[in-house]
């Protein structure tokens, strides 16, 4: 017979499994959430299994395992004809709880659809999201062709969009490596889009004070923005406006930056006093520790949820 273990030995091996449990356990609560943000950068039509593990740098039957198991409590939806996985109801529900998106949606709003009224383009409002930034608001001006580049609650990799460029130049560098290490993957599905053309758009933003971008990741749309100043220095929204690329000459910028100024300042100055909590969910230890832990960025064309690049309105 084996001797018996010893009552330090025992205790040890009692606290190494407790110690592997919690990390097992933690490790599944990342991939999960990791897998709910790949399904919500996808098309609202959903994503393929394949795509998802692709995204995550995890085998299939891993992936799939997790999937069911939100598809059971709710938290993803599978479309039975094709396959497909997207965003679940109960995710919505959650969202009805949470009443703090609501209330910063409403105190920018009148922001947003001033400077749309008054530039007679689209405005949009962003928020930071980790390493993406999300559409929280979107408001159309009196032009008749308009510029829809993201739906309201669309998510973009920082650096990508007009806003995202905005709040990934107002980083520190350590932070921007950090960003852009977790989404190089997911930039050529952006109209080619490349690493080099980021940091180059980093480097022009913050010598002018405003992020501007011609045709990509959208061709024939040109976009202007800034980041909102933050009380804590620390910028979580962003405003653009959008339009063809006619509507947007050289000649137009400064009018237009004028007013993004103008609608910053006085978002900023709405939300003074309200900053008790990070609107953004950036977390206070590196920012894309979960994103490396869990995998690989998607490499299924996020692009798709954009093709309605512009449209005319109804008479």
């Amino acid at each position: 017979m084996p001797p018996s273990q010893s009552e330090p030995e025992a205790g040890e091996k009692a606290r190494a499994s407790a110690v592997s449990e919690k990390v097992s356990g933690a490790q599944t609560i990342a991939r999960a959430v990791s897998l709910l943000r790949a399904i919500a950068r996808g098309s609202s039509g959903g994503r393929r299994l394949k795509d998802l593990a692709a995204a995550l740098g995890l085998p299939q039957p891993t992936v799939h395992r997790i999937l069911r198991a939100l598809v059971q409590e709710g938290l993803v939806a599978q479309d039975s004809s094709h396959g497909l996985y997207r965003i679940g109801p109960l995710a919505f529900e959650f969202g009805l709880a949470s009443t703090w998106q609501s209330e910063l949606i409403g105190i920018c709003r009148p922001h947003t659809a001033r400077l749309a009224a008054v530039s007679g383009d689209t405005a949009y409002l962003s928020l930071r999201s980790g390493v993406d930034t999300v559409c929280l608001d979107r408001a159309e001006g009196n032009y008749p062709i308009r510029a829809v580049t993201i739906e309201v609650g669309g998510r973009l990799p920082l650096g990508v969009g007009t806003g995202g460029v905005a709040l990934l130049a107002a980083l520190d560098d350590d932070e921007i490596n950090q960003v852009l290490s977790a989404t190089v993957r997911d930039l050529q599905f952006h109209n080619g889009l490349t690493e080099a053309e980021v940091r180059a758009r980093i480097s022009e933003t913050r010598q002018n004070g405003l992020a501007d971008i011609n045709d990509k990741p959208v061709s024939g749309v040109r976009g202007i923005g800034i980041a909102v100043p933050a009380h804590d220095g620390r910028p979580f929204l962003a405003l653009a406006l959008a339009a063809i690329s006619e509507r947007i000459p050289d000649r137009r910028v400064p009018e237009l930056r004028a007013l993004l100024d103008d609608t910053a300042r006085a978002i900023s100055t709405a939300l003074e006093g309200r900053g008790t909590v990070r609107l953004d969910g950036v977390p206070r230890k590196p920012l894309v520790q979960t994103e490396q832990a869990a995998g690989a960025r998607g490499v299924t064309p996020v692009a798709a949820r954009q093709t309605r690049i512009w449209k005319r309105k109804s008479p």
